[in-house]
């Protein structure tokens, strides 16, 4: 067999299998995603806010629960994924679970070692997912998505990681988070 007809056929063979692993992780993907959306949310349903756009610092209507799980948001900016070390605007996050974002929210007070025990979960779990302080919480941690909460007085790291898990991308918008 001549070089180049060795080479068609490595290209020809190499496709071939692409072809076939990317159709097999895609409905791998699929069923995993099927399963997920079939559970029921996790967390104390909080009845839906009207979710007006705002600007950064216009007044708006208290948030009905603590932390927010809807209601008014900047309309032009989210808060962004990811482990957040300082406080952030509940408008900000408020758009952000508005996009699919589960939030883990910790009081701000919490001690180091608490902070990495919670990093560790959430670092572990998949998933749109923002973890930030919060200020004046009356709970040591709070879980929230579009419409639902959990609070939490100690660290339960399946319950974390199953609320992170099941709830994210469940909202009224599939955008960035």
């Amino acid at each position: 067999m001549k070089t180049e007809h060795k080479i068609i056929a490595g290209v020809v063979l190499a496709t071939i299998l692409i072809v076939i692993g990317s159709a097999w992780l895609g409905e791998k993907e699929e069923v995993e995603n099927k399963d997920r959306l079939s559970k029921l949310l996790v967390g104390e349903k909080i009845v839906e806010m009207k979710s007006p756009h705002i600007k950064k610092g216009q007044s708006h209507e208290p948030y009905n629960s603590n932390p927010p799980t809807s209601g008014a948001h900047i309309g032009d900016d989210v808060a962004g994924g990811g482990i957040k070390n300082k406080l952030v605007l509940d408008e900000l996050v408020v758009h952000s679970m508005e996009h699919g974002a589960a939030v883990l929210w910790y009081r701000s007070d919490s001690n180091q070692d608490d902070i990495n025990r919670l990093k560790k979960v959430f670092n572990e779990s998949s998933g749109k997912k923002i973890m930030l302080p919060r200020e004046n919480m009356d709970t040591m941690i709070a879980l929230t998505s579009w419409n639902y909460l959990l609070k939490l007085e100690a660290i339960d790291e399946e319950k974390i990681k199953e609320f992170i898990e099941t709830n994210n991308d469940r909202a009224p918008e599939k955008a960035p988070i």
